[in-house]
């Protein structure tokens, strides 16, 4: 995949820490850039980073329309410096996980979701491709279920940071509550990392 041009652009794109920067083709840039597509492809507004998707950045944007990247340089983000913390604590060093808007889903049918698990547990399996990044993951049963905890114990829980989450909870409980009905186990709820947003420029 980073041998395609487009994909290593965007990379590159998301590794900028100002609107303007061209940032050098390098492993750490790249590793920088997906950290941060990862954060935001998960929560939209992930917790050690600020967002501002008004008129600003789409006014210094249009500035530099022939930014090299693209996009006149549009920069709605900025990164504090618990970014790698929060990344980490997703990550989990690659252990399974759930999208949380997956799970805002899921746990609408906690019951449907258990005996799901229960029959594809009974298969003996050794590998797992999913459908979003790391694959193919080499885990069996045991592992597969650990992901979905939350519908065995009841209660609508992340192994990742309370405040990364916190978006999707506030969106579910504010504009979209017309959208789904109610879950039983209530909101995504995860532990609460201390992650420090950036300051506004």
């Amino acid at each position: 995949m980073t041998e395609e041009e487009e994909y290593t652009r965007a990379l590159l794109f998301h590794a900028r820490e100002t609107k303007n920067e061209e940032v050098e083709d390098t492993p750490e840039n790249r590793r920088k850039g997906w950290r941060r597509i990862v954060l935001l492809f998960n929560f939209f507004f992930p917790g050690s980073g600020r967002g501002d998707l008004g008129l600003g950045p789409i006014s210094e944007a249009l500035k530099t329309p022939k930014y090299k990247d693209g996009w006149g340089g549009w920069k709605p983000f900025s990164w504090g410096k618990d970014e790698i913390k929060d990344f980490e604590t997703f990550s989990a060093g690659g252990k399974p996980t759930i999208l949380p808007i997956i799970q805002i889903i899921l746990v609408r049918g906690p019951d449907e979701v258990r005996r799901w698990v229960d029959v594809v547990t009974k298969w003996n399996f050794k590998r797992v491709v999913p459908a979003h990044l790391d694959a193919p993951l080499a885990i069996g049963p045991e592992d597969f279920r650990k992901p979905f905890e939350w519908a065995e114990n009841g209660k609508n829980e992340v192994r990742f940071c309370d405040e990364d989450v916190r978006f999707l909870r506030k969106a579910e409980e504010g504009p979209l509550n017309f959208s789904v009905y109610k879950s039983s186990l209530g909101p995504l709820r995860g532990p609460t990392c201390g992650l420090e947003k950036p300051q506004k420029s």
